[in-house]
């Protein structure tokens, strides 16, 4: 899994997962990661990366689920999307 980096309009960090044939990237809105731990401080990129990669084997077990079109109900990660072309 990687970090393609942040979405701004979006509020959302991106996150990617597969190769050049079957990358999924996904959105994991900046609001899941600070409800859990605060972004300021001037770290806030480095304190959400992270977070997402303490999270790393459930944001990619949530993208699978979602490419493949299964509903995710197990909070925050219920809050992903993902990111259209």
């Amino acid at each position: 899994m990687d970090v393609p980096g942040r979405d701004s309009s979006r509020e959302a960090y991106r996150v990617a997962i597969g190769g050049p044939e079957d990358r999924v990237i996904g959105l994991i809105p900046d609001a899941v990661i600070s409800s859990r731990m605060a972004l300021t401080g001037g770290r806030g990129h480095q304190t959400a990366y992270d977070w997402i990669a303490t999270h790393k084997d459930q944001i990619e077990l949530t993208l699978r689920a979602l490419a493949e079109g299964r509903e995710i109900s197990r909070a925050p990660f219920d809050r992903m999307v993902l990111e259209e072309d």
